[in-house]
């Protein structure tokens, strides 16, 4: 009778210590990409935190330089292009891209350095959107559609447009009342179809409820599409004379440079429909509010009546509109007694 075996003998078979090797292996390989797994997770809310985190503070900054802006015009005279007192720096109103210490940058546009959609100038809104590429045979359909959406009663224009057609379209009836907004372009018949257009055409229109225009704060190239007869020289002239000193009236721009300005829609001083822009890096886009500036207002000296978002204001996504160098954002002059006069005469 054979004697059994001891357990030294029986520890091992041959080939069993090959599959506890592949064994060991394939469990240290699980546990490697479960570790690696984890961790790709934890560095992409790492990530997300940091980014969240430099998002919250760019509006930390941005709102910041809208306080700044917001105190600076309601507690400031507004003059012919810019607001402020006589012993400060003032705040110019032309849309010229300024930089604040906190490094936000900020644009301040006079709406009456702009074209109302409110108050329809069919010549010189026909030449801007000429200028901007719309074809002569658009432009009777364009500006009847859109004074027929603003217009109180429902007579459609030969070109225009009313409830019945919208409905065609399958488009919201028109207000028959003031714009609110610019972006309603977007509602209209034949204005719907040309996104290229109104996207070049906005910064340049707004909806205040006047036809007066202030040169001294337009876009020049707004200037230019207006009074295309105009030669470049001209322009440039005016260009430098009204950032040196803005201009009083009519007559003395006319007598400086040879250009035509005529008619009583010119009054060559700021308003108090202003367009505030705000942007910090770390934002997206930058931040538009619509301001009427209202020193006797019931919950602060502004409104803001509408917030819209647009193109970022940093240099390397600046168009032509707002294609200026960048300038220090004023800083208030110390605090002195007694009365103190505007940096330029209130009509």
């Amino acid at each position: 009778m054979n004697a059994p075996r001891s357990w030294a003998s029986r520890r091992s078979r041959p080939g069993e210590g090959g599959y506890v090797l592949l064994f060991v292996t394939v469990a240290l390989t699980v546990v490697a990409l479960v570790a690696a797994r984890f961790a790709l997770r934890i560095d992409g809310l790492r990530e997300q935190a940091q980014t969240l985190q430099a998002y919250a503070d760019a509006r930390l900054v941005a709102n910041s330089a809208r306080a700044q802006a917001l105190y600076w015009l309601s507690t400031r005279p507004i003059g012919h292009a810019s607001a402020g007192f006589v012993d400060e720096q003032p705040l110019a109103l032309d849309g010229r891209r300024l930089r604040t210490e906190e490094g936000a940058i900020v644009r301040v546009q006079d709406e009456r350095g702009l074209l109302s959609l409110n108050t329809l100038d069919r010549d010189g809104l026909g030449n801007v959107l000429i200028s901007l590429g719309a074809r002569a045979d658009q432009l009777s359909s364009l500006m009847d559609v859109l004074e027929d959406y603003a217009d109180s009663d429902s007579l459609r224009r030969l070109n225009g447009a009313e409830a019945q057609d919208y409905s065609a379209l399958g488009l919201p009836p028109p207000r028959n009342d003031w714009l609110l907004s610019v972006d309603e372009l977007g509602r209209m018949p034949i204005w719907q179809s040309e996104p290229a257009l109104r996207s070049k055409l906005l910064p340049w229109v707004g909806v205040r409820r006047d036809k007066l225009f202030n040169p001294n704060t337009a876009p020049l190239e707004l200037l230019k599409s207006i009074w295309p007869k105009v030669s470049l020289e001209q322009w440039g002239l005016f260009e430098t004379l009204r950032k040196n000193s803005p201009f009083v009236d009519a007559a003395s721009a006319t007598a400086a440079t040879g250009i035509p300005f005529v008619g009583d829609q010119l009054l060559f001083h700021g308003s108090n429909v202003l367009r505030l822009q705000v942007w910090a890096s770390g934002l997206p886009q930058a931040l538009e509010y619509n301001l009427l500036i209202l020193p006797t207002g019931a919950a602060a000296p502004w409104l803001i009546r509408e917030i819209r978002q647009t193109d970022r204001l940093d240099p390397a996504h600046a168009t032509s509109a707002v294609a200026s160098p960048v300038a220090k954002f004023p800083v208030p002059s110390s605090t002195v007694a007694g009365p103190r006069s505007p940096a330029q005469p209130t009509p």
